[in-house]
């Protein structure tokens, strides 16, 4: 027998099952709508992020770009503000970059590049190590003779000896009117103009000269100095405040006519330096000797120099480019992988024995890339071709006076091997020095030197 209640709840039980499943049906419909839309408003979300991405990468890209070429810039500067100093700061970073590579691949030394971050701090620094001559007078590092500031102060001596010599002439025409003999006192003008001549191309001579001076140049510099001449002008007059400052009170509102010297250390030659600086340089741990003045333009000072062109205050003044670079550096906001910028650039004139500059450094002290770069500045200035105070070098000279450096504790021996062993020196000569440079180098012989044997 049927039972129709069953029959009836079963059927109920269908309809309420396919209500069921026509609501989840339904619900799952919406929700695959809802996650259609949400995939698509994600999708979209992720798009914008990406397009974000690449436009923030690209600007990145743009700001890497433009420091790299506001650095070149500051190099190509500091190259362009004097003619002297030619393609210097160009010139280092290339030699340092090929140097640094054969370092990182030799076993002999325990230093390597790990990365692409890495090699670029060393190039930075290298394209940097000199931004400090930004602030060097140029008149200090353009100095191709020893009498020049601003101008060559030959001149100004030579107008000194042009009054002598025609006072020289006026004596004897005063001579002989008063009735001395004529002979006699031709032949003393004629030997007294000779010896003024003389005296004139002896000094002009050695403001030219680059080699170390005689004790007897010396003294004969000190002789022709204390010749007198008789100034008939107000010296005072024109002077800027500065000038005008470093005259002594003894030497303002003379009586004219006024016995001069030929040549004289006055103490209007002298510009004192602050205690300010002086404090400053300390402040900042530079251990350096500080010459007591500034500058001093006195002119047998000058023409005294015992060899080259630079005074003690002015090689002090060449000196100060990397205290300059150093401060300038430190003081910029550098990313943390570049923070070894400053201490690479400003220890390139440090030495292994610790008698460089600035600090001190010795040793471990100076980082391996500094060394380098020590090597390369130094070779790039020995070989370059456009220098006024030196002869350009071959590269067996070059290579000679690096090693001895080397041998003497101012430069790393180790890295120096593996310079020569490896003949980085003949790819840079192929590279920027002329033919005439380019010689037989015995690297096997400058080997043994350095190890000692």
């Amino acid at each position: 027998m049927i039972n129709h209640e069953l029959i009836a709840e079963i059927e109920q039980s269908k309809k309420d099952f396919d209500k069921l499943m026509d609501k989840l049906i339904k619900n799952l419909k919406r929700e695959e709508k809802i996650l259609r839309l949400s995939d698509k408003r994600q999708r979209k979300e992720y798009d914008e992020l990406q397009k974000k991405y690449e436009e923030v990468k690209k600007l990145q890209e743009a700001q890497e770009k433009l420091i790299d070429s506001f650095i070149k810039i500051i190099a190509s500067a500091i190259d362009a503000k004097s003619k002297y100093i030619g393609a210097h700061c160009e010139r280092v970073p290339i030699l340092t970059a090929m140097l640094t590579k054969e370092v990182s691949e030799s076993d002999e030394i325990d230093f390597k590049i790990e990365n692409e971050d890495q090699e670029k701090e060393i190039s930075t620094a290298a394209w940097l190590h000199d931004c400090g001559k930004i602030v060097t007078p140029d008149f200090v590092m353009n100095k191709s003779v020893k009498l020049e500031t601003l101008y060559n102060r030959i001149h100004e001596i030579r107008t000194r000896f042009e009054v002598l010599y025609r006072d020289l002439i006026i004596e004897a025409m005063k001579r002989k009117m008063n009735g001395e003999d004529e002979k006699k006192v031709d032949k003393w003008l004629d030997e007294e103009l000779k010896k003024l001549k003389e005296d004139f191309e002896f000094l002009a001579k050695i403001n030219n000269s680059k080699q170390e001076l005689t004790e007897e140049e010396i003294q004969r510099i000190k002789e022709i100095a204390d010749r007198e001449w008789y100034r008939y002008f107000d010296d005072t007059l024109g002077l800027s405040e500065d000038e005008l400052s470093r005259v002594p009170e003894s030497e303002k509102n003379q009586k004219l006519p006024v016995k001069e010297k030929l040549l004289a250390d006055k103490k209007r030659h002298i510009v004192k330096r602050s205690k300010r600086e002086i404090n400053d340089l300390k402040r900042h741990n530079f251990h350096m000797e500080i010459p007591k003045n500034m500058y001093n333009y006195g002119e047998i000072y000058n023409l005294t120099i015992p060899r080259g062109t630079l005074t003690p205050e002015e090689y002090f003044k060449i000196q100060e480019h990397v205290i300059m670079t150093i401060k300038m550096l430190e003081s910029l906001p550098f990313p943390e992988r570049f923070k070894n910028v400053p201490l690479y650039a400003g220890a390139h004139h440090e030495a292994i024995n610790g008698k460089g500059y600035p600090r001190r450094l010795k040793g471990d002290e100076i980082p391996i890339p500094a060394r380098i770069m020590a090597i390369a500045d130094i070779f790039e200035a020995l070989t370059a071709k456009d220098r006024p105070y030196k002869d350009k070098k071959t590269l067996s000279q070059a290579i000679d006076i690096l090693v001895q450096k080397a041998l003497e504790g101012e430069l790393d021996k180790d890295i120096l091997a593996i310079f020569i062993k490896s003949r980085v020196f003949e790819k840079y000569a192929k590279m920027f020095l002329s033919k005439d440079q380019i010689d037989e180098v015995d690297v096997d012989y400058y080997l043994k030197k350095l190890k000692g044997n």
